[in-house]
């Protein structure tokens, strides 16, 4: 049992169930209980017309006309409606024409109180039966007591009561079934929005679809927000494993640049630091397929370090251009960004300056308002006008004549953001492009 509706559909069918048959049974009683008492209160008339109607001579004998008796019926044997009146020790002292033996004698019951009841008789069948006690002052001034006795036939009024209650059975069931069948309706539209957001994903799965719709009920809305934000996620943790690919092509081609110049006479050394960067390198973009959050919990290191190491492999690769590279960062100036980022926003920055044709690059820092800024100054041709913002993204280049792929500005950028950092492109002092880095200051 999957499916939300069949159980839900099963718990109503079940709550309705209980209800209709606690209500119908409280129902029955209410009527049973309603209908007695009007047979109670139609009996006890008659035994008030009795006592109206009926005449006691000296001797204590009773004597009712015909023609005053409350209820016609009494005049016709085995009608159903019965009456006799008894004295001392239950003595029968008159009865109706109707009846043709006795009612059972009950010596129960005290002066002036009504004792209603339903009995079983094997010549009337089953009877209502009420009794009521009054003593009587007769002409010679004796006191004597009569009972009083009133039989109505339960054979009208169980058929009808069985009647009543088959119909009101059918009628409560069939109630029942138009409810659920109701329910059922309900249910059917209130999960709609389900199934048609199950019918989305399939979508979304089969490529036809980009995400779930915000047009949903607001008890959804928290739901399909977060399987957006899931979507979204998965496909950028996609776009950063193929970005990583791009990224790890370009980090590589500056110490593979270094091994295609390394001659024989530069010995081993050099070799075997560039293959360690390199298997640094690949190592380094693996871990960083999935970051895509700030990284601000960091420790601090000394951008000095880093950028003197990017400086010595670049001077190798470009040992015959003689570029004169100027460190200026302040060795105790201190930024939380790991070292391994710092080597690459480096080196794709000092790798631009040397290829695009500096024969000057500065570095420096300086603090302020919080930040550590990191600038770096070349004296090469600089960054076209207007296109400031538009170096910073993926795969767009100002100088087609250099190999390259168009991402070191972009992914230096990334970095930088993800410590919180920016990363801004402007003109040199000393004539040609300058990148200021700008990163929370260590405290």
């Amino acid at each position: 049992m999957n499916s939300i509706s069949t159980r839900l559909l099963l718990a109503a069918a079940l709550v309705l169930a209980l209800f209709i048959g606690i209500t119908t049974v409280a129902i029955l009683n209410t009527v049973d209980q309603r209908a007695e008492q009007a047979r109670f209160e139609r009996m006890q008339g008659q035994i008030y017309g009795l006592l109206g109607a009926a005449t006691i001579a000296e001797d204590g004998t009773i004597n009712i006309i015909s023609r005053d008796l409350p209820n016609p019926q009494m005049q016709q044997p085995m009608s159903g409606i019965y009456a006799e009146i008894r004295g001392r020790n239950v003595q029968q002292l008159w009865r109706s024409p109707s009846l043709s033996s006795e009612i059972p004698p009950s010596s129960d019951g005290a002066i002036g109180q009504w004792m209603f009841s339903r009995e079983e008789t094997n010549t009337y069948g089953p009877l209502f039966v009420l009794r009521f006690a009054v003593e009587w002052l007769l002409p010679n001034g004796e006191i004597t007591a009569f009972q009083y006795i009133i039989g109505d036939s339960r054979n009208e009024f169980e058929a009808q009561h069985a009647t009543f209650s088959r119909n009101l059975w059918v009628t409560m069931a069939t109630m029942g079934a138009l409810l659920l069948m109701s329910i059922a309706l309900i249910l059917a539209w209130g999960l709609s929005p389900l199934r048609r957001i199950s019918r989305q994903l399939n979508q979304i799965e089969n490529g036809t679809r980009e995400e779930l719709p915000d047009n949903v009920p607001a008890e959804l809305h928290p739901l399909t927000s977060r399987i957006n934000t899931l979507i979204a996620s998965e496909r950028g943790r996609q776009k950063r494993y193929r970005q990583t690919l791009d990224d790890l092509a370009h980090s590589l081609k500056t110490p593979l640049s270094v091994l295609r110049n390394i001659d024989s006479s530069s010995g081993r050394q050099d070799f075997t630091q560039q293959a360690d960067r390199m298997d640094d390198i690949v190592s380094y973009h693996i871990k960083r397929a999935d970051a895509g959050t700030q990284r601000l919990l960091t420790a601090a290191v000394s951008p000095h370090k880093p950028a003197d190491r990017i400086i010595n492999s670049l001077q190798k690769v470009y040992r015959q251009r003689k570029i004169q590279f100027d460190n200026r960062i302040d060795a105790d100036v201190q930024v939380r960004i790991e070292a391994a980022d710092l080597l690459e926003i480096f080196g794709n920055l000092l790798e631009n300056a040397c290829k695009y044709g500096a024969t000057k690059v500065r570095l420096s820092s300086h603090t302020g308002d919080g930040q550590v800024h990191l600038t770096i100054d070349d004296n090469g041709p600089g960054f076209p006008q207007g296109m400031h913002d538009r170096l910073i993204r993926r795969g767009v280049r100002a100088d087609t004549r250099q190999e390259g792929q168009g991402i070191g500005l972009a992914l230096s950028h990334e970095l930088i953001e993800n410590y919180g950092g920016t990363l801004v492109l402007s003109s040199s002092d000393i004539g040609g492009a300058r990148v200021t880095l700008s990163m929370p200051a260590n405290r």
